[in-house]
């Protein structure tokens, strides 16, 4: 059962990579797969890693759920996100069909300029962003943690 000072946290972009990941947070939590209904991933302009819009009904986001997320690693995670994030409630939809609630980052409308209209690569990132990700936003060590604007 899920604390009031834990969550489960839905991520769609750089922190669904383990490399990214755990820099930032000092827990271990639970991880798997899970899709995100009514919303959109995009590129950010000049950039390696993603945002989020909702979108119509049909659209889906795949990505990875991790469960009761402490709210240490809640706050470092808000900091590493940024201004150009809410952290909205959702509720996903999980390998088995079962649905199961979450939050996830969500691009503020106020910053929708900074999306592209292209669809971001989750294997391309992977295969050579991720090197570039990790060497440009490096400042976001476990002992900054100050670093915003990365998903």
């Amino acid at each position: 059962m899920q604390s009031p000072t834990e969550l489960n946290l839905f991520t769609y972009g750089s922190l669904m990579f383990e490399p990214v990941w755990s820099r930032l947070v000092s827990g271990h939590y639970p991880a798997s797969p899970a899709t995100l209904a009514g919303f959109v991933r995009r590129c950010v302009k000049d950039d390696s890693y993603p945002v989020i819009f909702r979108g119509s009904s049909s659209d889906m986001v795949e990505g990875v759920l991790y469960r009761n997320v402490t709210s240490e690693d809640i706050a470092v995670l808000d900091t590493f996100e940024g201004d150009y994030y809410a952290r909205e409630a959702v509720t996903l939809r999980l390998p088995d069909g079962s649905a199961f609630p979450a939050q996830t980052y969500v691009l503020k409308d106020q910053y929708r300029h900074i999306a592209d209209d292209r669809e971001w690569d989750a294997a391309r990132f992977a295969s050579t962003d991720i090197h570039h990700f990790l060497a440009q936003y490096g400042g976001f060590l476990v002992s900054d943690r100050a670093t915003p604007e990365q998903s």
